[in-house]
């Protein structure tokens, strides 16, 4: 199973494990799962680099990712709008893939 945590006041996306629906290469919902967390990364890194955001961190390795940053001065909507978009994929993916996929908002 992938557990996917958002500490919406944070602005902090943890996302652990598998999804174990389908031999590697061939798991559809871990291809879903990773098409998010990639365009989550690259949001927070455009965020940093257009000075919306600052101290991001960004590890990315197989079933272990963490996703967070800091929004700078009257930047909290904007990033929270961002982390909220993308993290609105892992909502979707929980409703079709319960057994695989659970998502919780802190």
């Amino acid at each position: 199973m992938i557990t996917v945590n958002y500490d919406r006041n944070h602005h902090r996306l943890r996302i652990l494990g598998h999804a174990g629906s389908a031999p590697a290469g061939k798991d559809l919902v871990c291809a879903a799962v990773s098409g998010l967390v990639y365009t989550m990364a690259w949001n927070v890194a455009e965020l940093v680099s257009q000075g919306n955001a600052a101290h991001q961190q960004l590890r990315l390795s197989e079933g272990d990712a963490l996703i967070a940053c800091v929004p700078k001065k009257g930047m909290a909507n904007v990033v929270t709008l961002v982390f909220d978009s993308v993290c609105s994929g892992f909502a979707l993916l929980q409703n079709f893939y319960p057994e695989q996929v659970k998502y919780v908002v802190w």
